[in-house]
């Protein structure tokens, strides 16, 4: 699914799959979830693959769910849908 839809598949690009997707995802290791506040949609957020590095340790990784959020806000006030893959390379 990923690759129809030219997402990068490197470990080190941060990307928010929507929930329902990652039933489509081959390998992906989960950081953490985020919800929409505005419609309630669901994402993960991780990286491509499995991931041997210690993400907590990873730089910038603790802004990933603001980002997510202010994407996600961002959509609602464009009036689009989210798209089902968010990078959110730092």
């Amino acid at each position: 699914m990923l690759e129809k839809i030219g997402v990068t598949t490197e470990i080190s690009s941060p990307v928010a799959i929507l929930d329902k997707e990652l039933l489509n995802t081959t390998s992906f290791t989960i950081q953490a979830f985020e919800v929409c506040t505005m419609c309630g949609t669901r994402f993960a957020i991780g990286y491509h693959g499995e991931c041997g590095i210690d993400l907590r340790m990873t730089e910038g990784t603790e802004d990933l769910p603001r980002k997510l959020t202010e994407i996600l806000a961002k959509d609602h006030r464009q009036n689009r849908d989210h798209k089902p893959v968010i990078d959110l390379d730092l």
